[in-house]
């Protein structure tokens, strides 16, 4: 009766022990799903080095994945790539095992992970989201790709400006170019110039130093515009 009396008087304390309660069971939960999940991952590991797939005459562990457990193409080619590396990361794999890592940042970290930064992405997978992890993977990622000599090659070979008159006849520019040629110095509105070299596709005649460039013509004011300005007068 006094327990009774005791949650009457104190609604508050009530719904927030039954809000922790809920959330300790869920937290525990999904614990028992990240541990059951790295199961999987091994069992996936195991079956498709051994190729048992190819036994019903399928093209791949993805495609048993898909007909036997119905998991979308995308993401049973993702559980497989992730069981495989998997097998190369033992401390993400012990920490995967024991539940103290979701798939979603375990998918992320496996993107990236080595010998070398193991221990780093625990670290951050520990005290981060899985979006804080995402992230840092697709930066990482970034930053390698525009480190490859390559890349760059065929980002100076993809330059390209292009430019056509609107329908209030304004120039639009449009320009794919490198980062350290395509900075633009704004001396004040309308008066920006190129200050990188500008490509073989940008086809004009008057020159700014060693630049093409290009001379904008006065912007034709539309009806509703003078309208406007008329008003305000």
């Amino acid at each position: 009766m006094s327990t009774a009396i005791a949650i009457l008087e104190n609604p508050a304390e009530s719904t927030r022990s039954d809000a922790e309660q809920l959330g300790a069971e869920i937290t525990e939960l999904c614990s028992y799903i990240y541990a059951a999940e790295s199961r999987l991952l091994s069992l996936i590991h195991e079956f498709d080095e051994k190729e048992y797939w190819a036994q019903l005459g399928l093209c791949s562990c993805a495609h048993w994945l898909n007909f036997k457990c119905g998991i979308g193409m995308g993401a049973a080619r993702e559980k497989v790539r992730v069981a495989h590396a998997l097998a190369e990361l033992p401390k993400i794999s012990e920490e995967f095992a024991r539940g103290a890592l979701s798939y979603s940042k375990v998918r992320a970290m496996t993107r990236i992970a080595d010998e070398k930064n193991e221990d780093y992405l625990l670290m951050i997978a520990e005290h981060g989201t899985a979006h804080h992890v995402e992230k840092l993977v697709s930066k990482y990622r970034t930053a390698k790709r525009l480190q490859d000599p390559e890349i760059a090659k065929e980002q100076y070979n993809n330059r390209e400006v292009t430019h056509y008159y609107d329908h209030d006849g304004c120039l639009v520019i449009k320009a794919r170019l490198p980062a350290e040629q395509g900075g633009i110095d704004r001396q004040g509105p309308g008066n920006g110039r190129w200050s990188g070299p500008c490509p073989r596709k940008y086809q004009h005649r008057r020159y700014r130093g060693n630049v093409r460039t290009h001379r904008r013509p006065p912007c034709r004011r539309s009806r509703r515009d003078r309208r406007n300005l008329h008003e305000q007068q």
